[in-house]
């Protein structure tokens, strides 16, 4: 009689709407994943701020460019310098 009605509360349990705490951690994920993203881009848009300054100096200090503000490059973290200006990449 017990497995009965262990059984019947298994199944009940398991048709109940999540708990609200539930559905609190389910948002709390999707912030913190929203957050690590933001990060990231802070992160990267600062690597590729710095290395397009060395590059630059380094690889065409006599071509004119202004570069971006790092606001830019972390909204879209990518190189920005001009074209023929990159290093060549080493295989």
């Amino acid at each position: 009689m017990l497995w009965l009605f262990l059984g019947y509360m298994a199944i009940v349990q398991a048709q109940e709407p999540p708990a609200p705490e539930e559905q609190d951690s389910a948002d709390e994920v999707e912030e913190c994943k929203d957050n690590v993203t933001r990060l990231k881009n802070r992160m990267l848009g600062l690597q590729f701020y710095l290395q397009d300054k060395k590059d630059h100096e380094e690889f065409c200090p006599k071509v004119e460019w202004e570069q971006p503000t790092l606001e830019k490059y972390r909204e879209d973290p990518k190189s920005n310098l001009p074209e023929g200006c990159k290093p060549e990449k080493k295989e």
